[in-house]
């Protein structure tokens, strides 16, 4: 039976009210999954419920999502919740009429110690948590070196503590670019390419505008970039290789979440690789395994950001109405944005996805020649789907945005606010949410205090690292004021081109950080200081392939006083991807000395939009200067009493630790 998990099982979201676990199979069976306290049976998922537990996308995959709730548990009448701080564990059976069979998952290598089944805790307060962002399989490799998967790490950390709940990590944020859609290596795109067809059981056909439609399969290895560039209006710098179908996209998850089906690479001589370089894939590859336990013995959550969809995702306006009126662009989006909900969006919280949308995808994939009015109801309801974001009910508790789908544009070609004001509102229901949610456990005698703050988690930092960020500002404000010339601007508008040049270099200068747009900085910073009434938080963030720990502060003035936000922005990033030498030499040279920063808008006319920013930059413990590091890393928060106080960044040597200021 175990040989029918094509991926999986992945431990999703667990909170006291609701376990759910994750996986896909090649064929439509009954499941039960059970949440047990040593034998002891606490809670089990729905069998009446499963066909909404079950989506069945093509004629060969089908995704489950488990949802077991404590026995016992009829609300308002009854509420049974799981136990906290209790080490917990779950079994998924195959029902077949009166009888079950369960899946030995320790067989299959996806235990720890001498347990039979994965495990896993609901803390009452956080002690440790597990955050990371960026698995490029080849990331980047010089002849001096290979990259390694520090994803793996975790496994090893959890290998280590899964029977000391003090110190296990309770629960594991990937914060972005979990694939890298528009940039696979060779061996993995013929991979990928030979297995899309058997996912999904047939050949899906894609739209273009020379020929109205073609086959991808089709399309030879290194075959695809102008078919990107030109068809589908991509901005990535290496999609040669970028993956196109919902069934290339499927094949790339079930990959990269541990190989399931133990898939064999094939080192080519055509693919043209360095030994490094095929050195690296191949150490991908072999942790896959780790990852794949480490997954499933973990509450694990996940959000987007470009690379799961393609390079500059809704960069400016201007790239998103380029690429929405191009039919191939529109449908390569729409995939990915399916295959995001089926193998990552779904677990997060299974209520932000309502019918409608579930069935648009489920029912646009069921026929390999579907009809126009299929086509145009799942490219809809992905493309303006706005329920990405979530929370997790901990303590203290964690938002993660959504800051990909919900920009406001700015102008065509210049940075937009990452947060339009409808996502901002969203912000302050969910905050809401979770405060009312706490006043009910604090009134049951679950938890002892209500939480004051919260952890965010936002793909991209929030207080970046003013070194980089202010070269990116200086070059799009030197940029901008050119066009801003009278000749200059007078010139593009005729061609109805204004602001062309600072979109091309926003481009290339990957300029996304939330102060390239500082109207939008502000809006959201304002948001968390005087509508939702913050004063302290964490930010967790990814992206941009650096990692560092910053103490900053955010003041505005309000009504004729300051207000201030103290926060602690905590960026580990990649997990399999470093820069280039060029660019960590430059990283290196930048993030030398003293280099505590800030941002302000302090000459804003109205006084309301005035604003700064202070931010400190940490040393790592026992380094002199040492604040930025480019190595591969998983990070680890630790809290005391609730608050945060460590920072580690774990590697395959002694790590970084950065003890954060005041945090105790």
């Amino acid at each position: 039976m175990a040989d029918l998990l094509l991926a999986g099982p992945i431990l999703r979201r667990v909170t006291p009210e609701i376990v759910c676990v994750w996986f896909a199979t090649t064929q439509k069976i009954d499941f039960k999954l059970t949440i047990m306290k040593a034998k002891q049976p606490l809670g089990v998922s729905d069998l009446l419920k499963i066909d909404q537990q079950r989506c069945q996308l093509g004629k060969n995959l089908f995704i489950y999502l488990l949802q077991a709730v404590p026995i016992g548990n009829n609300p308002p009448q009854t509420r049974v919740n799981y136990p906290y701080d209790t080490l917990l564990s779950y079994q998924i059976e195959q029902v077949s009429g009166s009888t079950t069979k369960a899946i030995n998952l320790k067989d299959l290598q996806l235990t720890y110690g001498n347990s039979p089944q994965p495990t896993f805790f609901i803390p009452t307060h956080l002690n440790r948590i597990l955050h990371g962002s960026c698995r490029k399989p080849h990331g980047h490799t010089t002849d001096n070196g290979i990259n390694y998967d520090a994803l793996g790490l975790g496994d090893a950390l959890l290998a280590e503590h899964h029977g000391q709940l003090a110190t296990r990590p309770a629960l594991l944020l990937l914060t972005g670019d979990q694939i890298y859609a528009d940039d696979v290596a060779d061996p993995v795109f013929a991979l990928i390419k030979q297995q899309a067809p058997g996912v999904l059981g047939f050949q899906e056909i894609l739209p273009q505008q020379k020929n109205g439609s073609f086959n991808p399969a089709n399309l030879p290895i290194r075959g695809r970039k102008e078919l990107a560039d030109d068809e589908a209006g991509f901005s990535s710098q290496h999609p040669e290789n970028h993956l196109f179908s919902f069934a290339e996209f499927a094949a790339m998850y079930i990959y990269i979440f541990g190989n399931a089906e133990q898939w064999v690479l094939t080192f080519l001589p055509e693919h043209k690789l360095s030994s490094a370089e095929q050195a690296t894939i191949q150490a991908f590859h072999d942790t896959l395994p780790k990852v794949r336990r480490l997954l499933a013995n973990i509450p694990t959550y996940m959000i987007f950001d470009d690379h799961d969809v393609t390079d500059d995702w809704n960069i400016t306006g201007g790239w998103y109405d380029k690429v929405r009126d191009l039919p191939l662009g529109h449908r390569i989006i729409s995939n990915a944005l399916a295959a995001y909900w089926a193998f990552q969006g779904w677990g997060n919280e299974p209520d932000n996805f309502d019918y409608g949308m579930v069935r648009s995808i489920v029912d646009y994939l069921a026929d390999s020649h579907p009809s126009e009015n299929l086509a145009q109801q799942f490219d809809l309801n992905t493309w303006k789907h706005r329920g990405w974001g979530y929370s997790i009910p901990t303590n203290p508790p964690i938002i993660v945005i959504d800051s990909r789908t919900q920009r406001q544009p700015d102008g065509t070609f210049y940075p937009p606010q990452l947060l339009d004001r409808y996502a901002l509102d969203w912000l302050r229901i969910e905050w809401l949410k979770l405060k009312v949610l706490k006043e009910e456990e604090l009134k049951q005698g679950l938890i002892d205090k209500l939480p004051e703050w919260p952890v965010f988690v936002a793909a991209t930092p929030v207080m970046g690292f003013a070194p980089v960020e202010g070269l990116q500002q200086f070059a799009l404000w030197s940029i901008s004021a050119l066009e801003d010339n009278l000749i200059v601007r007078f010139i593009e508008r005729q061609f109805k081109s204004a602001g062309i040049a600072t979109a091309y270099l926003g481009s290339v200068l990957d300029a996304e950080g939330w102060i390239s747009n500082r109207d939008g900085f502000g809006n959201f910073m304002n948001c968390l200081v005087s509508r939702m009434g913050i004063t302290k938080c964490v930010f967790l963030s990814g992206d941009v392939h650096y990692s560092f720990t910053a103490d900053a502060t955010y003041s505005v003035a309000v009504e004729g006083h300051n207000e201030e936000l103290r926060c602690w922005q905590l960026t580990s990033s990649s997990l399999c991807n470093k820069p280039n030498p060029k660019q960590e030499e430059l990283l290196s040279k930048v993030s030398k000395g003293k280099v505590d920063a800030g941002h302000n808008n302090w000459w804003a006319y109205n006084p309301k939009q005035r604003w700064k920013t202070k931010i400190k930059y940490l040393n790592a413990v026992d380094t002199s200067d040492l604040r930025v590091t480019c190595d591969c890393n998983l990070g680890m928060l630790e809290f005391v009493q609730g608050l945060p106080v460590k920072h580690s960044l774990i590697d395959d040597k002694v790590g970084l630790v950065f003890l954060l200021e005041n945090g105790g």
